[in-house]
Order: structure tokens, then C-alpha cells, then sequence
């Protein structure tokens, strides 16, 4: 009933915006351009041909999500070029206990944190250590996904420093009524379904989706599943509406909610206990959207957003159901913006903005509940100088409450030396304020027992775990309540690529990027113990990192019926303070087993933790439109990479210090019959690589079936066989 009302709230903001806009004219009706599989909006802010766009873009397309047949959008996203799935370094440190924040996307050898997740142009909230459960995202009504690579703070600000990554879903443009049944390993099953409501003037799109596994165990030996049971369910809804001909509105809604079931060990005293528990995560948000043409030239877009996360989590002991661990977490943003975009032609539109975040969060791990607002200005310039050369400069300035005003300009060039050649070239600036946890988290790991302190909530912290004898007397913590606040990282980007199509049936490209970061905030632990062995872990800027390296992507059709698409990237990760140390000596390690002690040499460090120098992607897809059939096989390579520090130097170089290099191979075959009724059916991880320790995210061999019904086309065709 809450979420209504402040629906309807928003409804009613976003009229009132559109009666205080000038009378417009010329405006075309909603039409569904961005359906085309080379238009994209989400590099310029406005609808433009991907072989226009001077930025790094790759675009996922909803076939290529049909013909997986997967459900769960993390598998789609790791099997393109460049986007690798990664873990938290926290998670990566606590050795021996399962990582607690799950997995998210590596965009140019950053972090998932430092790549900006949009669903339909606006940002999902709710992040758990820097990493966005994408689980939350249902796939079945995604329209395509867009892919920018690179800094892109100069359009979406803070925590775009790696790129960005939108979610688009389905536009009510025809008429619709379809269902989709899902059934895979594990006991994993999924249903959904959609329909659209189409008038002259008005659309409407419903769209539900359950599912639900059993989780799985790769290591019987140790109590508990490594990924426990869970079920959700997504509904969204969303409108369009052509006020006249000058005006159209758009609003959506949208509500997830998942329960896991936990089960697992801790220990209160010197033996384990047995708990269970239930954690609840919801996640609801209201798009609003106004679209006036004042003339030919001039737009203006109105849009008003405001999202909610909730996470909820209850423990129990098993010997008595006695209350072990609560914990919650709620989190809300609203978000109002303008954009005006003057001008006629696609490649020298000017645009600019001016938007305004209230974002406030409450939680059990904060001392208090915590309020920030940030205002920010945004514009952007196309010209044509020459009929083959667009340049397209931007910049943004942020205020937010908590820091100094950042300003982020980025310059781009595309050149088009030939028809069926293109080069482009970027650099741009970028920044990233410290999230909620880097600041005021205050927890302490029930499973583990280990420590984690905001930079602001660490002096506080410190001397709580003293008093409460957490922290053994004889440990001197005055050098440590000093000020510990945090700066933004700062980065700065380079793009530079090629796109050359070879003929009508062959397209190649290749990327080289660069990024340097200053500020960086790491997690450190801190040089004592508590009392139970276990680390107290905090945040600081102290590094300077650089990532870089280069794509390669090729796609080839044959005869109509193979397509192939190959993709390769190249990475080099490393932190240039290291390297400092390491030519000055100041580095050394010590082996484990012999332990003798040595300078660390250049050669030996492999760089920042948790990327693969080399990963390579593969797809054979075949499509027989006579016979309705088609089937695909995909092979994602990632290379070694390492995982964590056993020799106490903190740094990658130690060839025990590796995860291996594993291939995944995924398989789909599906027909389509005329009815309307569709089936497919395949495996995931074919060659079953699982390592129970590091990689918990890999389940081992994994079957599944799909069942699509167009339920239009199965009801005309019933009553067609019915007629005399």
C-alpha cells in the first residue's frame, strides 16, 4: 500500500513537471527504435547507431540471451569479451570459510564496484561490499544490454570509473501473451510470464517471474550447503502513454523479493553450534519518465526515480531456537532529473542536465542512520567538423554533502577513414566516493569472527572491542585513533580502437584501454589481533593502481545458417606503489615451507589479485529458420589468476598463490513450432570444472529445459482447427 502511495505521488510530480514545460509540436509517437540490434543509448544519453558511438560498446542482444537459455543474468554477462566474474578481495582473504558477499562483474581488470549497473537507464541500489546481486534482475523480459567500457563519470558520475553496464527491458509496442517454464539442475525450476495491452494512445506491459533452487554442496565434509536454498519472485509493470502529439509519458514499476535458507556452524564457545535462519531481500523502485519535442531541435526529458532496498536476516541456534543474529539493512534513493537535448542531427546534438540524489540508509552494522544528498550538472557536445570526424566532448560536475566538488570532462573522437573502417579514441576522467561500508560499517563476522571497521567508525570501534575485552590489554591502539578520513578515488581513463567491417558477413574489432587510479581505497587489517586469533579489517587510500591491456572481437556469418563470434582480452594489473618498492628492495618474502627469506624481484610479481592476464570467449551458433531450429555452443576461457597471500607479504608472487586456468563450455538446442510453442534444452559447465575451495560459484555439470508458449498464437490456432 506504501509503495502505491508514493507512486502515486511520483505520478503526480512528474504532471506537474510536464504543466510548467513550454507547449511543444513535430513530436513523432513512441515508436521502439532502440530495438534495432545497432542503436544504443546508453554512451551518449541518446539514441545513436553503435557505429557512430567514439567509446568502447558491446550490446547483448535478446537473442543471444534466448539462445543460452539461461535464467540468471551473472552466466550471460561472463560470456563476453572483457567482462570477467570476480569476487571480493574480503571474501578472497578469509581463507577456509565461504566468501560472504558473492560474486559481480570485472570491467577492465576494476573491481565489480567500480562498474555502474543501470536498469533502464537508473541505478540499482543495495550493493553488499561493493557487489550488486544481480540475481535480482529476472532475464526473461531484457531487451538488450549495454555495455560501455571505460570511465563514463562525465554522464553518470560516481561509480562509473570502469564503465557501465544497462539493463534494458521490454517496451509494450504489440500485442503479447506469452509464458515461460523453466526446469535445471539441482532442483532449480522458474516461471514466468507477459502480457501487453495496446490502445491507440496508451500501452501496457505485466510481467511476473518465480524461481527457486535447492542450492548445492561441493564439499560434504563441511556442515552446511555452499550455496543455501532460495526462492524469488520479480513483477514490473510499465506504461506508455502518448499525451498528444507533442507529448508522451512512461512510468514503471518494478518488485523483487527473495528468501534464502541458511544453515550452517558457529562457534560460541570452544564447539560448534548448529543455527538456521532465513535471510530476506527486497527491492522495489518507481521510473518515471516525460518526453516533450518543443520543436524539431529542442527535447526536454523529465525523469523522476526513487528505489528502496531492504535486507533482512534472522539466525536461530538449532538445540533451543533461541534468537543467535539479526541483522538489516534498508536503503533508499530518490532522484529527480532534467535533460535537454537541442538539435536535429544524430551526430551534433548538444545535451545537458541537472539531477539531484536524496539518498539515506539505516542498518544494524551503523551506528546511526546515515542522510546525504549530492547535486550534479552534466553536459555534452557532438560536432562534424569533417563529413568523416565526430568529436564529442562532456563533462560533470558533482556536490555531494560529504565532499569537495568533483569535476570529470571527457574528450572522444570517431573517425571514419573509409566506409567499412572506423577508429575511435577516448580519455576521460572519473571518480568514486566511498560507499556506506568504507565509511561507517561497524561488523563483526558471526561465522568467522572477524572484524570489519569504517574509516570513520574506526576510532570508535577500536575502543569498544577494548572495553569489551575483544582486543587483549597489553595492545597499545592510541597510534590508531587518529583521523581516518577518506578522499574519492580519482582515475583517469584511455580508449583507443579500431572497428572494421570486412564484408557483410564479417566484422572485426579491437580495443586497447588504460587506467590509472589515485586514492584508491583499500582494505587493510590492522597489525594486531583480537582475542580469537581473528583480523580487524578497516579502509584507507593508499594505493595507485594502473589496469590495461587490449580486446579483440570477430563475428562471422556462413551461409546463412553458422555464426561465429570470438572474443580475446589481454590484461595488466598491477599496483605501482608495489613496483616501487620492489625496485627499491623494500619488498620480502618468505617461503612457507623452507622459510628462507628474498628480495621480490619484478618478474615475480603477477599484479593485483583476482585478474587473468588472458580470457577468451567463443560462440557457434546455427539457425535454420525453415525448420525452426537452432542450437549454439559456448566456451569462456579464464587464465590463471591470483587468489590470496600465503607468505605474508601481501602481494601476488608465489606460484602457489594461483588459481588455475579452467574453460566452462555451455550447449543449447532448441526448435520452435508453428502453434507457438517453443522448447530448448542444455548443459552449462560440460567439461564439470569445480575447485570446492576457490571457485564455490561453479556448481559442477548442470542440465536444463525450457518450455516458451506464445499463448496468442496457440489460442488463434485452437480456434482455427475449431472452425467447420
Amino acid at each position: 500500500m506504501n509503495h502505491l502511495k508514493i507512486n502515486i505521488i511520483i505520478t503526480g510530480l512528474t504532471t506537474v513537471l510536464a504543466s510548467v514545460q513550454l507547449s511543444a509540436f513535430a513530436q513523432k509517437k513512441f515508436n521502439d527504435t532502440a530495438t534495432i540490434g545497432d542503436v544504443v543509448v546508453t554512451a551518449t544519453r541518446t539514441e545513436k547507431s553503435i557505429g557512430d558511438i567514439p567509446v568502447p560498446i558491446q550490446v547483448i542482444s535478446k537473442k543471444f540471451i534466448q539462445q543460452t537459455g539461461s535464467q540468471k543474468l551473472i552466466d550471460i554477462l561472463q560470456q563476453q569479451t572483457g567482462l570477467v566474474l570476480a569476487d571480493n578481495p574480503l571474501g578472497q582473504a578469509l581463507q577456509g570459510y565461504p566468501n560472504p558477499f558473492g560474486s559481480g562483474v570485472q570491467l577492465q581488470g576494476l573491481d565489480p564496484a567500480y562498474t555502474l549497473i543501470l536498469l533502464d537507464g537508473e541505478p540499482l541500489t543495495g550493493r553488499n561490499a561493493g557487489i550488486l546481486n544481480l540475481g535480482r534482475i529476472a532475464v526473461g523480459n531484457i531487451r538488450q544490454i549495454e555495455i560501455v567500457k571505460g570511465p563514463a563519470t562525465s554522464l553518470y558520475g560516481s561509480d562509473a570509473l570502469a564503465g557501465v553496464i544497462n539493463i534494458i527491458t521490454d517496451k509494450p509496442t504489440n500485442n503479447i501473451a506469452t509464458l515461460a517454464l523453466h526446469r535445471a539442475s539441482n532442483n532449480t525450476s522458474g516461471i514466468s510470464a507477459a502480457k501487453n495491452f495496446i490502445t491507440d494512445k496508451f500501452a501496457l506491459q505485466l510481467f511476473a517471474n518465480r524461481y527457486s533452487s535447492s542450492g548445492y554442496d561441493l564439499d560434504k565434509n563441511i556442515y552446511g550447503k555452499t550455496v543455501d536454498p532460495y526462492r524469488n519472485y520479480s513483477f514490473a509493470a510499465k506504461a506508455v502513454y502518448t499525451v498528444n502529439s507533442n507529448t508522451s509519458l512512461q512510468s514503471s514499476a518494478r518488485f523483487f523479493t527473495q528468501k534464502q535458507f541458511n544453515n550452517y556452524l558457529v562457534y560460541t564457545g570452544n564447539q560448534p553450534e548448529a543455527v538456521d535462519g532465513s535471510s530476506n531481500e527486497t527491492d522495489w523502485s518507481f521510473n518515471n519518465q516525460l518526453q516533450q519535442h518543443f520543436s524539431n531541435t529542442i527535447k526536454l526529458v523529465s525523469r523522476l526515480y526513487i528505489t528502496g532496498y531492504q535486507d533482512n536476516a534472522d539466525v536461530f541456534l538449532q538445540k533451543d531456537n533461541t534468537l543467535y543474529d539479526r541483522s538489516f539493512l534498508q536503503q533508499l534513493l530518490l532522484k529527480p532529473e532534467l535533460q535537454l537535448e537541442i538539435g536535429n542531427k544524430p551526430n551534433e546534438k548538444f545535451i545537458t542536465g541537472i539531477g539531484y540524489n536524496y539518498e539515506t540508509i539505516d542498518a544494524n552494522r551503523y551506528a546511526s542512520k546515515k542522510t546525504f544528498n549530492a547535486f550534479y550538472l552534466f553536459s555534452q557536445k557532438e560536432w562534424l567538423p569533417l563529413n568523416n570526424l565526430n568529436i564529442t566532448i562532456g563533462a560533470r560536475l558533482d556536490k555531494h554533502s560529504l565532499y569537495n566538488a568533483q569535476f570529470n570532462p571527457k574528450l572522444a573522437l570517431a573517425w571514419k577513414s573509409q566506409e567499412k573502417l572506423t577508429m575511435i579514441a577516448s580519455i576521460g576522467s572519473g571518480f568514486k566516493t566511498p560507499d556506506f561500508r568504507q565509511q561507517f560499517l561497524s561488523f563483526t563476522n558471526a561465522l568467522v569472527g572477524y572484524t570489519l571497521l569504517g574509516a570513520s567508525e574506526l576510532n570508535n570501534g577500536l575502543i569498544q572491542l577494548k572495553q569489551q575485552g575483544q582486543i587483549d590489554a597489553a595492545v597499545n591502539i592510541t597510534p590508531w585513533l587518529t583521523d581516518h578520513t577518506l578522499l574519492p578515488e580519482r582515475s583517469v581513463g584511455t580508449n583507443i580502437g579500431v572497428r572494421y567491417r570486412v564484408n557483410n558477413h564479417c566484422n572485426v574489432a579491437a580495443e586497447a584501454f588504460r587506467n590509472d587510479i589515485t586514492n584508491l581505497i583499500d582494505r587493510y587489517n590492522l597489525p594486531f589481533t583480537k582475542t580469537n586469533n581473528q583480523s580487524i579489517y578497516s579502509y584507507m587510500n593508499v594505493n595507485r593502481v594502473f589496469t590495461q591491456g587490449f580486446n579483440l572481437s570477430i563475428s562471422q556469418q556462413i551461409a546463412e545458417l553458422f555464426t561465429i563470434n570470438a572474443g580475446y582480452q589481454y590484461l595488466d594489473a598491477k599496483d605501482k606503489n608495489v613496483l616501487a618498492n620492489i625496485r627499491d628492495k623494500k619488498i620480502v618474502k618468505r617461503d612457507p615451507v623452507t622459510y628462507e627469506s628474498s628480495y621480490v624481484t619484478a618478474s615475480e610479481y603477477g599484479g593485483l589479485f583476482n585478474r587473468s592476464k588472458h580470457t577468451a570467449n567463443m560462440q557457434l551458433a546455427f539457425t535454420n529458420k525453415h525448420h525452426w531450429l537452432n542450437a549454439s555452443i559456448r566456451a569462456n576461457y579464464r587464465g590463471r589468476f591470483g587468489y590470496s597471500d600465503i607468505n605474508g607479504d601481501n602481494i601476488l608472487d608465489d606460484s602457489r598463490e594461483y588459481v588455475n586456468g579452467y574453460v566452462l563450455l555451455n550447449s543449447s538446442v532448441g526448435i520452435a513450432f508453428r502453434n507457438g510453442l517453443e522448447l530448448q534444452a542444455g548443459s552449462e559447465n560440460m567439461l564439470n570444472h569445480m575447485d570446492k575451495d576457490k571457485l564455490p560459484n561453479l556448481c559442477g555439470r548442470t542440465y536444463f529445459v525450457n518450455c516458451n508458449i506464445d499463448l496468442l498464437k496457440i489460442t488463434h490456432k485452437t480456434k482455427n482447427n475449431k472452425q467447420p
